[in-house]
């Protein structure tokens, strides 16, 4: 009798310790998440990837929280809630340094968290310890594949940019086009406008021998800025009164 109720003391024991593991198990998956997020945080090359993956891993270890209601696992509760509150003020952060700071705090402590887990449950059975391990590596591998996913869309972020900065680029080009084509235009009538008054004041006097050429087209403007255009019109101006004035002159 006394046997009997010694192997039923024994196997309740071990029963009551396999289930704790199990109840265990659901915050062993999500602090995988914490601890990957964390660290993506902390590779993140700018302020708004980094709040996004810190983000996430306040995510992961509020999934760990609810995870812990049936595991009892001494320190882990108060890991956890300090990973939260970490967490929760890199959204406010202004620096990037500011947020790997509090991305550092979320990494230490799942770690640590993981390191708590570890321990309470390492009293269950080998083939238990090996379904964790095999289930950690599948969580670790759906997580690599998510990493692959993000950064096929940063790719395809980062390409649509530079098209569309291309498209831009080539509006700007289109409507500096079309700024000098204007100014040539109107600067071209200007000058044609002065020659007629000239050659029309000219003609008043009996200069008829001193008409005024239009020479404005003759370089290729297209090619110049809208600086060298305006100066080559005023050039062409101050010439053509500089050349008016002596053929009026010349006829005295």
């Amino acid at each position: 009798m006394l046997k009997n109720y010694l192997f039923l003391l024994i196997f309740s024991f071990s029963f009551l310790n396999s289930f704790s593991q199990s109840d265990c198990s659901g915050a062993q998956a999500y602090i995988v998440y914490a601890l990957s997020n964390s660290n993506s945080a902390l590779e993140a090359n700018n302020l708004t990837h980094a709040k996004y993956y810190a983000a996430k891993a306040k995510e992961s270890f509020e999934n760990v929280q609810e995870s812990l209601k049936d595991c009892q696992c001494d320190q882990v509760d108060d890991f956890v809630y300090d990973a939260i509150a970490y967490l929760s003020k890199a959204e406010s952060a202004e620096k990037k340094e500011k947020a790997y700071y509090y991305a550092q705090k979320g990494k230490e402590l799942a770690q640590a968290t993981i390191e708590k887990l570890d321990r309470c449950t390492m009293t269950g059975s080998g083939s238990d310890v090996s379904s964790n391990t095999t289930y950690e590596a599948d969580e670790l591998s759906s997580i690599a594949k998510q990493q692959e996913q993000l950064k096929q869309q940063q790719l395809a972020l980062q390409q649509k940019q530079a098209e569309l900065k291309q498209q831009l680029i080539q509006k700007e080009a289109q409507e500096l086009t079309l700024k000098k084509e204007v100014l040539i235009s109107k600067m071209t009538s200007v000058v044609k406008n002065n020659i007629r008054t000239f050659n029309d004041a000219l003609k008043n006097f009996n200069c008829t021998n001193e008409i005024l050429e239009d020479s404005s087209n003759q370089i290729d403007l297209n090619n110049q800025s809208l600086e060298s255009i305006r100066l080559h019109f005023i050039n062409i101006l101050t010439e053509l009164s500089s050349e008016y004035t002596l053929k009026l002159k010349s006829c005295i």
